[in-house]
């Protein structure tokens, strides 16, 4: 079956060696979407290039600022204006409070924090210049309600939905569209380390792409899913917390989770 259409000619995509990312670049890229792939150099960046004609690596850290913004640029000097921006830089490190690990939180917040808002920056500047573009940032759904041994994860995705709530008022009126991506637990090695016995409503990296792309195209504020844990972190983070601590424990024991 022939890939589906899309409305980008140019997508840059940070984090393209992680299995989300990876396979959105490979669907795109079939869809004859030039892609940029960013990520540090490594193996899976190179096969990744290698396995469309229509996926050209670039590769950056994006915890360096001046870098990123260099390599958008290259991006845009080869394959042209960048239509679609995906920020999908990111780690999961467990919080253990009894032993907290403190290198691991930092690096945490910097690559799913400091790895978005460097992306904005060096991308952003020209899509306000052509009044046109649109922002595609990975955050999560754990980033709506603490979760038990969350804690570095669900911090660094809180603050990327502030963030984009923030963006998503400022942008109004520019040309320059923004989608929050919160996924809930996808089947690849970011979240190997947690307890797969604890992964509710898991699903594959390729159903993962497949619900981005079907919804990306009409621009819409938020692409989250599956709708069972949505509709239950949401819930949980709009209720008085004396009702829902009980009742995040009470999912938790009755779940397994």
């Amino acid at each position: 079956m022939a890939e589906k259409t899309y409305p980008w000619k140019v997508a840059w995509i940070t984090g393209a060696s992680g299995a989300i990312c990876g396979e959105i670049a490979k669907r795109l890229a079939r869809a004859g979407v030039k892609v940029a792939a960013t990520a540090r150099p490594s193996e899976r960046l190179d096969a990744l290039a290698a396995s469309s004609s229509n996926i050209t690596a670039f590769p950056a850290d994006v915890l360096e600022p001046e870098e990123l913004k260099s390599c958008a640029a290259k991006v845009e000097a080869a394959l042209g204006p960048i239509d679609l921006a995906m920020l999908g830089a990111g780690m999961y490190v467990p919080f253990d409070f009894r032993n907290i690990d403190l290198d691991g939180f930092h690096k945490t917040m910097a690559l799913n924090v400091d790895g978005v808002i460097n992306g904005l920056a060096a991308v952003l500047p020209a899509m306000l210049d052509r009044r046109e573009g649109q922002l595609a940032i990975m955050g999560s759904l754990f980033g709506y309600a603490g979760w038990p041994g969350n804690g570095s994860y669900g911090a660094s995705k809180a603050a990327v939905i502030n963030l984009a709530e923030s963006l998503k008022l400022e942008l109004r009126g520019t040309g320059v569209d923004l989608t929050l991506i919160n996924p809930g637990f996808v089947d690849t090695p970011l979240n190997a380390a947690y307890d797969p016995k604890k992964k509710l409503f898991v699903m594959s990296k390729e159903r993962c792409a497949r619900k981005i792309l079907e919804k990306l195209p009409k621009r819409p504020y938020e692409i989250a899913f599956p709708i069972q844990v949505e509709g239950f972190l949401k819930t949980v983070r709009n209720m008085p917390r004396m009702v829902s601590f009980p009742l995040v424990r009470w999912f938790i024991k009755a779940t397994g989770a």
